[in-house]
């Protein structure tokens, strides 16, 4: 595999006075444009490539540290600029499991890259080349690590030194699952607290299957009856014992035989073998199983003032409660085992009793965890692609496909196709949704078609011939 690597510290004597996050870019992989429409059946439209991105940033004490993450961006000659996506990844306990490794879920940020945005993917503090414990669910930490690897792209662009990088555009789009969706919430949160949106213009964000409410609907699950993964409770004790210190001065403190000796090496900040799912099969399921007795006791008597270090730890990376400026979708589904849907729904009414504008609770499906990946992720994709700025395409307003063309785009009242194979061709019109809204039959070479009374947003145009289709993105003004 072709690796090529640029590192800021062998241009420090030139860059030294302004270069402040980016490290290094060693190229991972160019992704065909056929693949990845294949494994996501949407339209996409460009081949990608990806790099890993090493960059400086601090931990969640706010020492200075490293860290690294993917980054996608399109391969395209007429589109001279793309906004910026962010996806955030789910729960990960090997350092390896994250995007800049080019794992599976890395293919997320290629898809949305191959539909025209460039892609950043944090690994988080912790992670991938990042050392020590990587502090789960911390949402600190969290957005200072993603926006501090957006920061670093930035910079390696404004260097050269992301070979074939397409400009940002200045819009910014924040999603992510499991953790990722507290993650994704907690950047966006970040940067309003901090007003950063000047930085950061972030158009919207869609946070998936996330624990926002931690101290109230992740803990009704972890302490009910029985919890599918009790991994991710000794994750989060370990977690938040590195940053605020005062949870146990060992396992054995909260943790019954023999699992305080069992979770050691899963949570000794340098584990690259041992995973979530050997963790989860080792631990039980029942909470009063696994914690000593006092401690739980402990925890449940102070659940009403919050009076228990981890309560209070807990309710420091809560991330529901506040006003966003920009408009905030949280997917969900019912049958979701491992963060209860309920988050969604605290969050959303919380937010709107506050006063949000623009903030909905997205109900997907009655599918469990990992089958509300799919659908959840799609519909983010259509969103977003409704309210982002279509790429500029160097003065270029045809839009020429193999057989057909289309002009203009963006159209406001009236879209030219011309297609080069005569005959019955057919024309179906989808929205951003992916719901069909028009289908034209018996098209000879050439139709005009009004759109004026279509709302503003994002359509799919599907040109069937008789031995190919081809599809086009066009926005409607």
């Amino acid at each position: 595999m072709k690796t090529f690597v640029l590192a800021v510290s062998m241009m420090s004597l030139c860059f030294a006075s302004w270069t402040q996050y980016f490290i290094s870019a060693t190229y991972i992989n160019t992704t065909p444009q056929v693949t990845l429409a294949s494994v996501a059946n949407l339209p996409l439209e460009y081949d990608v490539e990806t790099y890993k991105i090493v960059y400086n940033t601090i931990d969640a004490l706010g020492n200075p540290t490293i860290a690294s993450g993917a980054f996608c961006f399109p391969i395209s000659e007429d589109c001279s600029n793309f906004p910026m996506a962010v996806y955030e990844h789910g729960t990960s306990l090997r350092k390896v499991d994250v995007p800049s490794y080019d794992v599976q879920e890395a293919y997320i940020g290629k898809i949305f890259s191959s539909g025209g945005y460039n892609v950043v993917m944090p690994d988080y503090i912790g992670m991938g080349e990042s050392p020590g414990l990587h502090p789960y669910c911390h949402g600190e930490s969290e957005a200072t690590a993603t926006l501090d690897m957006i920061r670093a792209v930035r910079e390696g662009e404004d260097l050269g030194l992301i070979p074939g990088m397409t400009e940002d555009n200045g819009e910014m789009f924040i999603t992510g699952y499991s953790q990722g969706g507290h993650a994704a919430m907690a950047t966006h949160k970040h940067v309003e607290d901090n007003n950063l949106l000047s930085e950061f213009n972030i158009l919207a964000s869609a946070p998936c299957s996330g624990p926002y409410e931690i101290t109230g609907a992740m803990a009704d699950t972890i302490l009910a009856a029985s919890y599918s993964n009790p991994g991710y409770i000794v994750y989060l004790m370990a977690s938040y014992q590195s940053v605020y210190g005062n949870l146990y001065n060992t396992y054995s403190d909260i943790l019954r035989s023999p699992y305080d000796q069992i979770v050691v090496p899963y949570f000794n900040g340098d584990n690259t073998t041992l995973g979530m799912g050997s963790l989860n099969n080792q631990l039980p399921t029942i909470i009063q199983e696994l914690v000593v007795d006092s401690v739980l006791q402990n925890f449940l008597n102070s659940a009403s003032d919050f009076s228990h270090p981890l309560w209070q730890a807990m309710s420091d990376n809560d991330n529901h409660d506040w006003v966003p400026e920009r408009p905030v979708r949280m997917y969900y589904c019912t049958g979701d085992e491992q963060v209860s849907f309920q988050n969604a729904i605290a969050a959303e009414a919380t937010m709107l009793a506050n006063g949000a504008q623009n903030v909905e609770a997205i109900y997907m499906g009655d599918g469990m965890h990992n089958e509300c990946i799919l659908p959840s992720l799609s519909d983010v994709y259509y969103w977003f692609d409704t309210l982002r700025t279509p790429c500029i395409t160097n003065g270029i307003e045809v839009i020429k496909l193999d057989g057909a063309e289309m002009f203009p785009n963006p159209v406001i009242d009236e879209l030219e196709i011309k297609i080069l194979s005569p005959g019955k061709n057919q024309i179906i019109i989808s929205d951003g949704f992916g719901k069909q809204v028009e289908h034209i039959q018996n098209v000879q070479n050439s139709i005009n078609i009004s759109m004026s009374d279509y709302d503003s947003g994002c359509y799919f145009i599907e040109v069937r011939m008789k031995e190919k289709s081809v599809i086009q993105k066009v926005i409607k003004e």
